[in-house]
């Protein structure tokens, strides 16, 4: 019965045609967002424009629903939409209103949101001239059927008339006769309770932003940082003063992915000094973020959920003379997964990377994010200029607590990490090193931003063999046993291709080789390391397998000649120098 009386007091009644454009087109224009995380400024625009016009707010109302439907059912139409505008000829206009202030909170960079504003402004014109056209219409005619007629104002004036009238055709045109209303084209355009009421949010936010800050700045991190780690994010809180320049996070912690047990990073404070100049170009360019009281692997009191599609590694390798992880490793599915979210994190530190871009055309690469992010998330991220819209001069984190190195804390320094690294001033670097000495990792990108490769140095020292053999693939006793290694691993790093090679030192190691125990001590094997860094292959040096294979000969051949000989002792090790002296030779 509401519906009905709005339907017949939006014919009936006084509306003007101002009223029914402005509806139209502001209800499309909301309606074909798909939400306020893509496009805040331009959501809180239209609604405050809205309030303010006087427009017709049910009509505003039936559209926005209408609309909102529209997009859910063609968004892959209106992505293509999108597409044709922020690739295309208006790519320049588009290009200008992504990188100003205050506008570069439109979302206008997401191809749905701007594909979206044009198809809202063809179809909410189309829809207010049609029903433009139909009351102009029905009020001619009445006009024409002599309403004033005695027989006719005698029917109307019938109590049950008016009863029904009243609940189902709602207000009428009042004293205002059709050719009156006929007349008027726009009315009062504006509102008084609605710029009354936009001027009172205005005044509120103005004196309660630092308390509506606070949540809203913690949502918003929250979604962001959960769609990039792919688990629950757990943040009790955000806090930005603009006054100080300083931006503060409590009690962070980040679900691991694939042991939702644990976290993968956690927090209890971080620090950062945040350059407030940049913020209405949506830039946030932090000079010093300052990490206090971390860990990784620490245990979640509530376990995490997994958020968004998980990664996919059963695409074999092909690279031939390469072992892939499956037949190398028992627990390959285990390295896979780690190797692919580490994949996820070094794109988004390196925005695809200029290989990611070689390897795939661009409508594959397009392809490739809505598959993981959906066309209502899949940005232009091409048309940010001037500087990144994320970018951390500097960040530290003194005495990471952490499992996997027992007794020992991790400190942690980076510098120009960001979203655009192409628009940072230097290549981003990371560094990660052990208080003990013992693990030490640093990661230049210079492939990211163009001026180079993305280089990895790593070195771990004192590694206990024993625990890593039992994870070899072998004929069902541990390929290695006893003592420690030195891992020093250098070479290109990518997300699409790796060359890297790992030197690996045997302190007191012992190998198993065609059933026979060979040492290892002092023997150092090259490890070659190719391909995608979710499913590298593994190489081990030929040269380096004949000398332990001719290490292993040797010993099976003294082995024999002493016990046909019955040589014990002294004996054996005098024959063992001989038949080396005849191994020398012979090579």
């Amino acid at each position: 019965m509401i519906v009905t009386r709005k339907i017949g007091s939006l014919i009936r009644g006084k509306t003007t045609p101002f009223q029914i454009y402005a509806a139209c087109l502001l209800g499309a224009l909301i309606g074909f967002i798909p939400g306020f995380a893509q496009a805040p400024a331009l959501m809180a625009f239209w609604i405050l424009l809205l309030l303010v016009l006087n427009a017709n707010l049910f009509l505003a109302g039936i559209v926005l629903l209408l609309s909102k439907l529209v997009l859910l059912v063609a968004m892959p139409a209106i992505f293509a939409v999108g597409r044709f505008l922020l690739e295309g000829p208006t790519q320049g206009l588009f290009k200008a209103l992504i990188n100003a202030p205050v506008t570069a909170y439109s979302g206008l960079d997401y191809y749905v949101v701007a594909g979206g504003q044009l198809v809202a402004l063809v179809l909410g014109l189309v829809l207010a001239f049609f029903l433009k056209r139909s009351i102009t219409n029905y009020r001619k005619k009445m006009m024409a059927m002599s309403e004033d007629s005695a027989r006719l104002k005698k029917y109307n004036e019938k109590t049950w008339v008016k009863v029904l009238k009243f609940l189902f055709l709602g207000k009428g045109r009042g004293k205002k006769s059709y050719e009156e209303l006929l007349a008027v084209k726009l009315g009062n355009p504006i509102r008084i309770w609605g710029l009354a009421i936009v001027v009172v949010l205005g005044v509120l936010l103005g004196l309660g932003f630092s308390k509506l800050s606070a949540p809203l700045l913690t949502s918003l991190a929250k979604s962001n940082l959960e769609t990039a780690n792919g688990a629950t994010v757990d943040l009790e809180g955000v806090d930005l003063s603009l006054k100080e320049g300083k931006l503060e996070v409590l009690g962070l912690a980040m679900a691991d992915a694939q042991n939702l047990d644990t976290n993968i990073f956690s927090s209890k404070r971080i620090v950062a000094d945040v350059n407030t100049t940049d913020l209405l170009r949506k830039r946030f360019s932090i000079d010093n973020l300052v990490i206090e009281k971390a860990a990784s692997g620490d245990a979640r009191a509530t376990p995490g959920e997994q958020i968004g599609p998980k990664p996919k590694t059963d695409k074999k390798l092909e690279l031939p003379e390469f072992d892939d992880l499956d037949s190398v490793l028992e627990n390959a599915d285990e390295w896979k997964e780690r190797l692919a979210q580490a994949k996820r994190w070094l794109e988004q530190m390196t925005a695809g990377g200029e290989e990611a871009k070689e390897a795939l055309s661009w409508k594959e690469e397009l392809n490739s994010r809505i598959r993981a992010l959906g066309h209502a998330n899949v940005k232009a991220d091409f048309l940010t200029e001037g500087s990144p819209t994320l970018w951390i001069r500097r960040i530290e984190a003194k005495g990471i607590n952490t499992p996997y190195f027992e007794g020992a804390t991790l400190d942690l320094n980076g510098a120009d990490l960001s979203t655009h690294p192409a628009l940072a001033a230097a290549a981003p670097t990371v560094s990660l090193v052990a208080n003990n000495d013992k693990f030490d990792a640093r990661l230049s990108l210079a492939g990211a931003s163009g001026t180079g490769t993305n280089d990895l140095k790593m070195q771990l020292k004192q590694v206990a063999v024993d625990p890593l053999a039992a994870k070899i693939k072998s004929d069902g006793n541990p390929p290695l046993s006893g003592g420690t290694m030195d891992i020093d691993l250098s070479g290109i790093i990518g997300t699409t291709d790796n060359d890297l090679v790992a030197q690996v030192t045997f302190a007191g190691s012992t190998a198993r080789i065609a059933g026979n125990p060979v040492s290892l001590d002092g023997v150092t094997l090259p490890l070659q390391i190719r391909g995608p860094l979710d499913r590298p292959g593994i190489k081990l040096e030929s040269k380096a397998l004949e000398k332990i294979a001719g290490a292993a000969l040797k010993k099976k051949a003294v082995d024999e000649v002493s016990k046909k000989l019955g040589l014990e002792g002294d004996e054996s090790d005098a024959a063992g120098k001989l038949l080396e002296g005849l191994f020398k030779k012979k090579k």
